[in-house]
């Protein structure tokens, strides 16, 4: 786990870096500013509709007052933009969405303590403690910082003025299965760009697909026939050596497959969620369902009985990891993440490549599934902030500008017009998106539940899931039970 997520930092570093970098005469329908200084877009702008929607905030004069935001090292670059114009349209967006809130409320945006997973949570951890007032938000990981709300650090979300789960920048996730009895400590709104970048998709080869006569796959998925048997079809048998006769990463396959949360998210793309809320809206684990064995036993075939797909449980093993050998055209399918389509090597692929969603588990599922990566951040706010209106001000104002300039750059722009070469991949995209799921189970796993257990037990060879569920089951609803009793307490 902690290789694999090394690996997924990197690429987030990419992100920050040069992986968005594209130039900047492309214009994002900016005509001109208005008496406030605000911007104002020409109606066939992809921008001008969501500048229409209001986040119904009085303007306050804060005085120059710090808005002190804690986060780890991979993903200050969230918000943290010194200079306009660098030749990067997702930099430059992030910055005129700084500058916007920093000019309207006075205020000045600050990025205080930064550090690793481990030193972010203990820094976290002591100040709250310790009553000490050190800063006003937390991007924290998702599944690093759900196990800080058992130790009650954190106010409500309902609680906080000023802010809004009906807006469209924040996920429906929130009120869904994020709240509790009325409380909802972690909250995710399009400020947690990560949620974004860290999405599961598939992408696949267009020009092997079609040397192998895979047909139409965006018809497919438009169909609702994309499902597990079918991607099963079609990457089975498909397999050649190099000649060195082993199977091994130079060999070629229908897909390469890595460990870790792109098997994980199976789970939620055949629609078999950690948890779900019973009767009374308290979270239940609801893994075993009667389709839960045929999960795990088809996903152990997946890897190691088809003889048509390579499997990497090391996610840091060089040239083997499963997105170079897809790059090296070593394989047709290969599950990735939205933010991988950004990347060089994605970007200088000499053949066609087009996205997919993760496949249903069969034709009598209604909908596409899947989930953001557990290193995606989430918003906590400290219990030791005193004004509490100034803070849900400043977050709403920054989702709301995120939302409105940030993600149609990055996803309007960046991926749909520059990355994805077709526009059926445009339309699958807005599936993938709308797929997307943040889990209690997950989000509160602590590395305690079920939510990892796929990658476990692929792992390790294991296809047993009643010994593994029997196994787990007590500690895993001791963990699950243990966070809803501190829901209780903040």
């Amino acid at each position: 786990m902690k290789r694999f997520l090394s690996l997924l930092l990197a690429v987030l570093m990419l992100l920050s870096s040069s992986t968005l970098l594209f130039s900047c005469d492309k214009d994002d329908g900016e005509t001109e500013k208005n008496d406030n200084g605000e911007k104002v877009y020409d109606e066939q702008s992809l921008f001008y509709e969501r500048s229409l929607v209001s986040d119904d905030l009085e303007t306050v004069d804060y005085g120059g007052r710090e808005f002190r935001i804690v986060t780890h090292i991979p993903t200050e670059f969230q918000i943290e933009e010194e200079e306009r114009n660098q030749g990067d349209l997702i930099k430059d967006a992030k910055f005129a969405r700084n500058e916007t809130v920093e000019k309207r409320f006075n205020v000045k945006l600050t990025l205080g303590y930064t550090g690793t997973y481990a030193e972010v949570s203990s820094y976290v951890s002591k100040t709250v403690l310790a009553g000490s007032d050190e800063f006003d938000l937390l991007l924290g990981m998702a599944v690093d910082t759900g196990s800080l709300v058992l130790k009650k650090l954190f106010l409500n979300w309902y609680d906080i003025e000023n802010i809004n789960f009906e807006k469209p920048w924040w996920a429906a996730s929130n009120t869904d299965e994020l709240t509790v009895d009325g409380v909802c400590p972690l909250a995710v709104s399009d400020f947690n760009f990560t949620s974004i970048t860290s999405t599961y998709c598939m992408a696949f080869n267009k020009n092997l697909a079609a040397s192998y006569e895979m047909g139409d796959l965006y018809k497919t998925v438009l169909d609702g026939k994309w499902t597990f048997d079918k991607l099963l079809e079609l990457v089975k048998g498909v397999y050649v050596d190099d000649g060195n006769d082993k199977r091994d990463s130079a060999d070629f396959y229908g897909m390469a497959h890595g460990n870790g949360s792109q098997m994980n998210t199976y789970l939620w793309s055949f629609d078999n969620p950690v948890c779900t809320k019973d009767e009374d809206g308290v979270p239940q684990i609801s893994i075993k369902t009667d389709k839960i064995n045929n999960i795990v036993t088809d996903l152990y075939d997946l890897i190691y009985n088809t003889g048509g797909v390579y499997y990497e449980n090391d996610a840091v093993s060089g040239s083997s990891y499963p997105t170079d050998m897809f790059l090296a055209k070593k394989a047709i399918f290969v599950p990735c993440q939205l933010g991988s389509f950004t990347s060089t090597g994605f970007r200088n692929f000499e053949d066609d490549y087009g996205v997919l969603p993760y496949p249903k588990y069969d034709e009598n599922q209604a909908e596409y599934h899947t989930m953001a990566d557990g290193y995606h951040t989430v918003l906590a706010i400290p219990k030791t902030v005193k004004d509490t209106a100034f803070v849900g001000t400043i977050v709403e104002a920054l989702s709301a500008e995120t939302w409105k300039t940030i993600t149609p750059t990055f996803y309007e722009i960046a991926l749909k017009t520059r990355y994805l070469r077709d526009s059926e991949s445009k339309e699958i995209m807005d599936l993938i998106i709308d797929g997307r799921t943040f889990d209690f189970g997950y989000i509160y796993d602590g590395w305690q539940g079920f939510s990892f257990m796929l990658q476990t037990m692929i792992k390790n060879m294991n296809s047993n899931f009643e010994s593994y569920y029997n196994t787990r089951f007590s500690s895993a609803r001791y963990r699950y039970k243990s966070v809803v009793k501190a829901f209780a307490k903040i």
